[in-house]
């Protein structure tokens, strides 16, 4: 599941977003790019707010599944903050098709949703995968002019031909990785249960997973790689296509990191499963997880630094039920700011180490509660 828990904030800013924090598994490689641009208009795309091109600043995948909800992975929201996240329907080409921009409303995570640590080696997040990996993300205002995705009925049998919709990082084993600008789709066949569970020692939940393999025959000098997830396909579509109608089955979890492989080598792919919770999916009313209405507000006074966590959009999401602190030293790449924690450092209160004074540091709040989970993070400070 590649869970690699990357904190980003947009530098001059306090926008945070945690791209991945499970089943990351990243972007399509192996995929045709879709040249048809009135292919898909449902594909969703999540961005960090900021100054920095889309293409940069895009992580997860979604669909559009009613006019003002998109569904994504759990793991793609899980510690994110809603407030500082915006949400592209039909950016085919991420550096010149924005798509239409909404901003979050609210963001509600499936009852349920655990990351699951390898039996292998539990220290590695790399190696999890995910169970009930669903969230909805509701937009501040509807999609009109888009047919949304519909849920499918029941899940695809085994043998099922299937098609993954994703804009991920593509990449080939022992070759570098880039983005995908264009969006990409891939041909997939849906595996029976064994064939799931033997290709990875991950835990895989079958009441709530479903994985699809890439069965094209290849020549040995085939360059084209089999289709298979890589980082930043998380949350992306995986679609049915049955007389011409076309229905959602799947949102990519977790893929063949979890088995040790690298982008582009054959493995199945791991999809949570939409249509054993297409009624949650659609409940008029969902928990919403914390909402800030601001950041965190860190003072220093001689060598101590204080967080105070910020208020809470009541109309957005419900109060918080627990509240946690982290503090963590920055560094600035580009347009972003990476916070890196501090061992320990995990009171409202930080002292500053004298030897490091000019070091900035950020203090992050993590709040809780039955609609999932917000980390938003303060302005970088120093004691200098």
């Amino acid at each position: 599941m590649s869970i690699i828990r990357r904190v980003v904030t947009a530098a001059g800013t306090a926008t945070l977003m945690v791209l991945g924090t499970a089943g990351a598994a990243a972007a399509m490689s192996g995929g045709t790019p879709v040249t048809d641009h009135t292919a898909a208009p449902w594909v969703a795309t999540l961005a960090m707010t900021g100054d920095a091109p889309l293409l940069q600043r895009a992580g997860c995948g979604g669909a559009l599944i009613a006019s003002d909800r998109v569904l994504t992975a759990a793991h793609c929201v899980d510690g994110t903050d809603p407030s500082r996240t915006e949400v592209h329907v039909g950016a085919h080409v991420l550096s010149s098709e924005p798509g239409q921009v909404r901003r979050i409303r609210g963001v509600s995570t499936l009852p349920g949703y655990r990351i699951l640590p390898s039996p292998v080696d539990p220290g590695r997040p790399d190696l999890s995968s995910a169970r009930n990996d669903l969230a909805v993300i509701l937009l501040d205002s509807p999609v009109t002019d888009v047919m949304p995705l519909r849920i499918a009925s029941h899940r695809p049998a085994a043998g099922s031909a299937v098609t993954f919709f994703a804009h991920g990082t593509t990449g080939i084993a022992g070759q570098d990785s880039y983005r995908n600008d264009v969006l990409h789709r891939g041909d997939l066949t849906v595996s029976d249960a064994r064939a799931c569970h033997d290709a990875t020692p991950a835990t895989v939940d079958d009441a709530s997973v479903v994985c699809a393999t890439d069965t094209t025959s290849r020549d040995a000098d085939t360059v084209t790689p089999p289709v298979t997830g890589c980082y930043q396909d998380s949350g992306s579509p995986l679609v049915q296509t049955i007389n011409g109608v076309t229905r959602l089955v799947g949102m990519f979890s977790f893929g063949g990191e979890t088995a040790g492989k690298s982008c582009g080598q054959a493995s199945p792919l791991y999809f949570a499963d939409p249509t054993a919770f297409r009624a949650w999916a659609h409940l008029p009313i969902l928990p919403t997880q914390p909402y800030p209405q601001d950041t965190p507000q860190v003072t220093v006074a001689g060598d101590t630094a204080r967080c105070a966590a910020p208020g809470w959009d009541l109309s957005r999401g419900l109060p918080p039920s627990r509240i946690t602190f982290q503090w963590a030293t920055v560094t600035v790449y580009g347009p972003f700011v990476v916070p890196a924690p501090i061992d320990g450092a995990t009171s409202r209160t930080l002292r500053l180490d004298p030897d490091h004074a000019a070091t900035p540091v950020a203090c992050l709040v993590t709040a809780a509660n039955l609609g999932g989970v917000t980390t938003t993070m303060s302005d970088p400070v120093t004691g200098g």
